[in-house]
């Protein structure tokens, strides 16, 4: 289709139009640049403000067009960093999480060291490590499992240490695990006697709660009674096995808490706050039980 003369002529008023607009708001910004009172001089003239406002609006719209298509053209890139990110991240919890796994086992593990110092040379030779993997239902280990048994040379009424002093003695056994009762349980007594004083000697019988007012304060102490009635035994004394029973000698239990006499039932009890957190047992040590036959 071709254009009438008309029409040329109106196509090339408009074009020399656009052109004049164009050059018109270069050269107002190239005035901007270079001198500071051309600005002054085209203030005031409604004109020249007029081509300025187009321009402004003009150059934002094409700095949003060209933000735009750069947004897009690096669309994919920014997504795969951000993917990257998001891996790394990850990688680095992971790496946190063995960390702190890999601190607790070395903790538990310095904490099994200390149990040597417990035992004979005797016993040393046949101790045996485990991990518990099971516990009872509650906040404290009255019973619990542990990963190793028969295989591992495990027997009944095998002593349970770790390297707070003693926690119990074992009761079942099957090729591969274990259950164990904690001194929490009365079916684990143990017999004591009072560091420094080897006459003064007692036994090991239940256990109870104290603090019950603030749940978080809770504690187990263990309850027990001393042979003689006319101990001398008293707060803050450390006690250790005895050696009498199923268990070897001089085993860290505890220090008493309380010394109660009954004089109608001419008995004197204590009660022991032990060494071993009862809430949190993960490694111990097996030792073989005393044999009393």
């Amino acid at each position: 289709m071709k254009l009438g003369n008309d029409n040329k002529f109106k196509f090339k008023i408009k074009s020399v139009f656009a052109f004049l607009s164009i050059l018109c708001i270069v050269i107002i910004s190239v005035m901007f640049i270079l001198n500071d009172k051309y600005v002054k001089k085209i203030q005031d003239n409604p004109v020249v403000e007029g081509y300025i406002t187009v321009g402004k609006h003009t150059n934002n719209v094409l700095t949003t067009i060209g933000n735009g298509f750069s947004d897009l053209f690096h669309f994919k890139s920014n997504a795969n960093k951000v993917k990257n990110l998001k891996i790394e991240n990850e990688k680095l919890k992971r790496e946190l999480i063995m960390i702190k796994s890999d601190n607790s086992k070395l903790q538990s593990l310095e904490a099994l060291k200390r149990t040597l110092k417990f035992v004979s040379s005797d016993d040393k030779i046949n101790m045996i490590s485990a991990r518990v993997i099971g516990k009872n239902n509650g906040d404290w280990f009255k019973s619990f499992i542990i990963d190793a048994g028969a295989d591992n040379g495990i027997r009944k009424d095998s002593i349970v240490i770790n390297g707070d002093g003693a926690i119990g003695i074992i009761y079942d056994v099957t090729n591969k695990y274990s259950k164990a009762i904690s001194l929490l349980d009365s079916r684990a007594s143990i017999s004591f006697k009072v560091v420094g004083n080897d006459q003064e000697k007692g036994v090991i019988t239940t256990s109870q709660a104290v603090g019950v007012s603030s749940l978080k304060d809770v504690k187990k102490l263990l309850s027990g009674y001393m042979f003689d009635h006319t101990s001398n035994v008293k707060v803050n004394d450390e006690i250790v096995t005895s050696g009498l029973g199923l268990y070897p000698e001089n085993i860290p239990i505890g220090k008493i808490s309380e010394v109660i006499s009954e004089k109608n039932k001419s008995m004197k009890i204590v009660k022991i706050n032990p060494y071993v957190d009862f809430r949190s047992i993960d490694y111990v040590s097996i030792i073989p039980a005393r044999k009393l036959d």
